[in-house]
């Protein structure tokens, strides 16, 4: 009796070890199974993509490998073809400008300067590529940007002598900047421009917008002051409704008395120039080339002020935004004998 119930014991272990055998390989089978349809799913999907023109991932790599190889042996092209062109039309400084688009470089007796652009200033908001380049040597905007007014102007001093304002106006222009005066760049003097007054009065009758400029050479801030001073004294009476600017250059000679001054003092005589002219209700402005920009003033000290941007070249160079471009020294104006400088005045509606 004890051996057959033993018997049945085994008999049931035996089955149930069977069951769980058959089960284990039931679910392998199964397991397996789906592990192949994934695997022919994800074959098949590969293969629509691939026939309809998409790639894997390791063929997307090599393409963009090579796209970009391809793309900087473009550049390079370019950028060879760019310098050359610069070097045999002589512009030496131009060439090398094309090396560096993310510096302003520039020039002075006989050195280069590299100055980085800085990304925290405002920008111009008219590229270089949406101005046109006229037969008359005047420049139009070409821009889709319905919001911005570029308008026409000149600026004029005693060296254009009797000016008939009339006749200017009716040639398109809109207004002009007169030279209110300068200091002498050896002794130091104030001097009033010797046609300010007749220049003044006449283009306001012409009725053509009316601003200023004076010619410095401040040693310090008080003396920019006192720059301020003179021009707010030499304007009284006269409704001027343009900026009034100062001239910030510097020249590679010995006798004139600004050619060793600092960033920094550069930077203190536009900050007093400005601010009393803009303690007087007055717009001010700075006016220089691109060094003045780059290398004489702190670019973020003269952007709380209106631009004034003397660059003879074209396309533009300066990177920051302007308020004027004076963009030709030769121009031709009726009214006007012999050359006067051009300028635009970039504003939005």
């Amino acid at each position: 009796m004890v051996r057959n119930t033993k018997n049945l014991i085994s008999v049931i272990f035996l089955s149930l070890v069977s069951i769980l055998a058959l089960s284990t390989c039931i679910g392998l089978l199964l397991s397996n199974a789906a592990t192949r349809r994934q695997a022919d799913a994800s074959q098949n999907e590969l293969d629509v993509l691939e026939s309809e023109g998409y790639y894997t991932m390791a063929q997307a790599s090599s393409l963009i490998e090579k796209a970009e190889a391809n793309a900087r042996r473009q550049e390079g092209d370019l950028l060879r073809n760019n310098f050359r062109e610069k070097l045999v039309e002589g512009d030496r400084i131009g060439a090398i400008r094309t090396l560096f688009p993310d510096e302003i470089v520039t020039e002075y007796g006989g050195q280069y300067f590299f100055t980085p652009i800085a990304e925290d200033v405002n920008k111009s908001p008219v590229l270089p590529d949406e101005f046109t380049l006229l037969s008359d040597g005047k420049i139009s905007y070409n821009g889709a940007d319905e919001s911005i007014r570029v308008t026409q102007g000149v600026d004029i001093s005693k060296a254009q002598g009797a000016v008939e304002f009339d006749k200017v106006k009716e040639s398109g222009v809109d207004f002009v900047m007169v030279k209110a005066g300068a200091r002498n760049s050896s002794d130091g003097n104030l001097q009033e421009d010797d046609n300010l007054k007749s220049n003044l009065r006449n283009a306001l009758k012409a009725e053509l917008e009316v601003g200023v400029y004076f010619y410095s050479q401040a040693v310090n801030e008080a003396e920019a002051r006192e720059e301020a001073q003179f021009v707010l004294d030499s304007i009284e009476g006269y409704d001027i409704t343009y900026p009034i600017a100062i001239d910030i250059e510097q020249f590679n000679t010995t006798d004139v008395r600004t050619s060793k001054l600092s960033g920094r003092i550069y930077t203190e005589i536009v900050r007093g120039f400005c601010d009393t002219i803009k303690q007087a209700g007055y717009r001010p402005m700075i006016l220089g080339n691109i060094r003045t920009f780059s290398e004489l003033v702190d670019i973020h000290e003269a952007s709380q002020y209106p631009i004034w941007i003397s660059y003879f070249g074209y396309p533009q160079y300066f990177p920051y935004e302007y308020y004027m471009w004076q963009y030709n020294k030769n121009g031709d104006i009726d009214g006007i004998h012999g050359d006067v400088n051009l300028n635009i005045c970039i504003t939005t509606k």
